[in-house]
């Protein structure tokens, strides 16, 4: 289903801050499944691992295809 109107500047600040929270929020009980995990067996649990790195590759390489689509393609700092 479509929408029938863009989303103002308002609500893509609280759809970004409500993002960033879940973001981290699971993030936060990926790590503390881990540290559990490494106290109680004395080895790091793969699946929370894997998920912990898949998000933050993830994270940062959608940050910065953002980050040059904002850009633009002209990379002249100078």
């Amino acid at each position: 289903m479509k929408r029938k109107w863009k989303a103002d500047e308002m609500e893509m600040a609280i759809n970004f801050k409500a993002v960033r929270l879940s973001w981290v929020s699971g993030l936060l009980a990926m790590v503390v499944w881990m540290i559990a995990g490494l106290i109680k067996t004395k080895e790091l649990p793969f699946i929370p691992f894997m998920l912990v790195i898949l998000q933050t590759i993830i994270f940062f390489a959608s940050k910065l295809i953002m980050t040059r689509r904002a850009v633009g393609k002209e990379k002249d700092y100078d």
